[in-house]
């Protein structure tokens, strides 16, 4: 496996910074032009595209989706908490870490699978990179215990705003760091978009939680897959233009009016028709995916 040492990281980022491209000085940069930007990014780090991204729900559980999207419906949804696997021939980045088995009464309302948990920590014991899409609990846990924890950390690329969240956390869904722990992960440092490998850009969109980051993949046979995390809960919200319902958005201490925006461009994206957008929790939108082939089931650790 090959990793970048911390300071070309940080180099990099820096470059990426001074990019015209990263529309600094505009208002805001959530416009059409974005996602043109990031394919341009995406080609032009060179090297071997990836070939395939996987993903693995180690969290099982439904809800009412009207608990999940501001809207009145109490049908039932599954939902998923899952983790992701962008795979080269050769190598592999994981996206996200999922959270600890479940405490007493827990799995009284959901399923955890153990050996789906054991394989993700095994993948990030031998990845390239650890990357979170945001520091909620259900996606950054991971990173914070298991079996190899130190190779882990080694490999987990906080950005400076995960990092300061998981230093200082708010009060609900976010695990605290040590900062005795906090010297053994590399930080990111970047602006607005960054080229992390070839095909793979890094979208900075604070909002949701203030490190919050989306992730493009522009795989070898050209299919481009946007992961869009927790932007939205359910597909539904995408479609009609709905964030989560206001009490949860408090709850998380969301920033609304920059969630808007970015479900704006989102669905601008979305309406082209040639991006596959994957929302985190979405069960049935995943298995759609799944089934036509632009995300593979389980993860690939051979």
């Amino acid at each position: 496996m090959r990793f970048w040492p911390r300071l070309i990281l940080l180099a990099l980022a820096t470059l990426a910074a001074a990019r015209p491209a990263l529309l600094a000085a505009q208002s805001s940069p959530w416009t059409d032009s974005l996602l043109d930007r990031v394919r341009a990014l995406a080609g032009a780090t060179r090297g071997e595209r990836p070939r395939s991204v996987h993903m693995m729900r180690i969290w099982e559980s439904s809800g009412p989706l009207g608990s999940l999207v501001a809207m009145d419906d109490t049908t039932r949804v599954p939902t998923g908490y899952p983790v992701f696997q962008i795979r080269w021939r050769d190598r592999w980045i994981v996206v996200d870490a999922a959270v600890s088995p479940p405490a007493p009464g827990q799995a009284r309302r959901y399923t955890f699978h153990q050996d789906r948990y054991d394989r993700l920590h095994a993948a990030m014991r031998d990845a390239e990179r650890v990357i979170l899409t945001h520091e909620h609990t259900d996606h950054a846990g991971g990173i914070l215990s298991g079996p190899f924890y130190e190779q882990v950390a080694e490999r987990t690329l906080l950005t400076e705003e995960q990092a300061r969240s998981l230093l200082e956390p708010p009060p609900y869904a976010v695990p605290r760091l040590s900062r005795d722990s906090a010297a053994i992960f590399p930080v990111l440092r970047y602006d607005l978009v960054f080229p992390l490998a070839p095909g793979v850009v890094l979208i900075k969109a604070p909002g949701h939680t203030p490190g919050a980051q989306y992730v493009y993949v522009q795989r070898a046979d050209g299919r481009e897959i946007l992961i869009l995390a927790d932007l939205v809960w359910q597909s539904e919200g995408l479609e009609r233009n709905l964030q989560r319902p206001e009490a949860a958005s408090q709850r998380l201490g969301e920033d609304r009016a920059a969630v808007q925006v970015q479900l704006d461009w989102a669905r601008g994206v979305a309406r082209r028709g040639d991006v596959a957008i994957v929302l985190s929790h979405d069960s049935r939108s995943l298995d759609a995916l799944v089934a036509r082939g632009v995300l593979s089931s389980d993860f690939d650790l051979r």
